[in-house]
């Protein structure tokens, strides 16, 4: 099982590739499908960072002023993720407040990985226990987040089509 600062690098990393398949993508679907990806990720990434080692890392290390920087910068990718929600990927703005996610989050990225993680992996924290408690934690947020996820579909009628319309397909084309 990793320790807490290889899952933490080992998301930035998954993130940094969703961050690249959207700049490849070629048409607002692919986009659309990605930044929710991007946004699933980053929100489940912040919380195991703010509910598990951010106090943690005051508890061993302290550094407040760090961490409340970090913060900050969560608060700033949550408040363009709200707005990217809310957004079509055919919309005018949705690349440009995608690419505005896509530094803020670089620039938390190297500052983590370059200030925060390196104290760390010198302190006494014990990375292995923060890691084996935020792998935990992520499993059950990935979890309720699947299950909203298929609420919604169910509620708006999102999702596959049935049975009956690709039957109606099939035999349209036999006819």
């Amino acid at each position: 099982m990793p320790n807490a600062t290889q899952l933490l690098k080992k998301d930035h990393k998954k993130v940094e590739g969703l961050f690249t398949k959207f700049e490849q993508a070629k048409n607002a679907g692919a986009k659309q499908r990605i930044c929710q990806q991007v946004i699933q990720e980053l929100e489940v990434h912040a919380k195991l960072e703010e509910e598990i080692f951010y106090p943690a890392v005051k508890k061993h290390i302290g550094e407040d002023e760090m961490l409340q920087e970090a913060k900050q910068e969560h608060q700033e990718a949550k408040n363009i993720m709200a707005e990217l929600k809310k957004m079509n990927a055919e919309d005018e703005q949705f690349e440009e407040k995608f690419s505005e996610l896509v530094e803020g989050v670089k620039h938390h990225v190297e500052e983590e990985e370059g200030e925060m993680l390196p104290k760390v992996e010198e302190s006494d924290m014990d990375l292995a226990d923060i890691g084996e408690q935020l792998a935990e934690r992520k499993q059950e947020l990935i979890e309720q987040t699947q299950s909203q996820t298929q609420g919604s579909r169910k509620k708006t009628g999102g999702g596959r089509k049935g049975k009956a319309t690709s039957r109606r397909r099939r035999s349209g084309r036999a006819a």
